[in-house]
């Protein structure tokens, strides 16, 4: 447990080892599914829901945070786990930063296509310019 994952996966592990200590009975797989579906921005791109969920949960059980009878349930490990936030394998870059990353790519991004736009059009003038030079130059000569 000491790497880090992903801090998307680590989120949902933490969303979904909370809603398990909130339900002390456990929940089933679809009651799960369910349930992490209407968390915005549970879902990952090209995967279902039961999909997103089944991993979850799997990373929380080879952890031991969770186990699973006749319906799965936050271990002991679970609880001590949600209570310690030094536990959780959270990048540790700040939102700040993150949202700092992304303006700056945005700023590059738009620059970028901008100077791809005008390469073509700067490259026609320098050959426009440069027959028109020829041409008078034939004239003069």
């Amino acid at each position: 447990m000491e790497s880090r994952l992903d801090s998307g996966l680590e989120i949902r592990r933490i969303l979904l080892l909370t809603r398990l200590k909130e339900v002390p009975k456990g929940m089933t797989m679809p009651q799960l599914v369910k349930d992490c579906g209407k968390v915005s921005g549970w879902n990952v791109p090209g995967k279902t829901a039961w999909e997103v969920v089944q991993h979850i949960v799997q990373t929380l059980i080879d952890d031991k945070l969770v186990a699973l009878g006749t319906r799965f349930v936050a271990t002991l490990k679970g609880h001590e786990y949600l209570a310690d936030p030094l536990k959780w394998r959270i990048d540790e870059r700040t939102t700040e930063e993150l949202a700092d990353s992304m303006f700056w790519k945005e700023i590059y991004d738009v620059f970028d296509k901008a100077y791809h736009r005008l390469k073509p059009k700067s490259q026609s003038l320098k050959t426009g310019a440069l027959s028109s030079v020829d041409v008078s130059e034939k004239s003069v000569a």
